[in-house]
């Protein structure tokens, strides 16, 4: 008897959907994390300073997503300072792993941090 094609059976795969090859789960836990922050963007190839504000969307032991106003390229070293949950200023860098639209004029950028930066928020 062939096998159903239920909803059940379909979420035995979570994120997968047809085509996707290059689907691999979240090696590491992410806490949704919102605060206004300003960003200090330096370009990997020109050495380039920009300032722009934005907030975090969510942390992890290795990451930051950041949601700007403007598209940032893969490499671009990015620097913030935001406040701890405790009250503390923590110090956020490391470079741009991915950009994505994600409105009309805003932009999802994952950080790959650079340190322990985010060890003792977790």
């Amino acid at each position: 008897m062939p096998a159903q094609d239920t909803a059940a059976s379909r979420l035995k795969t979570p994120g997968r959907t047809a085509g996707a090859s290059s689907w691999r789960p979240r090696g590491q836990r992410r806490m949704p994390y919102r605060v206004p922050c300003r960003v200090r963007l330096v370009e990997s190839t020109t050495g380039g300073v920009r300032t722009v504000n934005g907030q975090t969307l969510d942390i992890s032991d290795g990451g930051v997503a950041l949601e700007l106003g403007v598209d940032v390229p893969v490499g671009t070293w990015v620097e913030t300072l935001v406040p701890h949950p405790n009250g503390d200023p923590m110090f956020l860098c490391g470079r741009a792993i991915h950009s994505r639209r994600i409105m009309a004029a805003s932009f999802e950028v994952g950080i790959e941090m650079a340190g322990d930066e985010t060890s003792t928020f977790l």
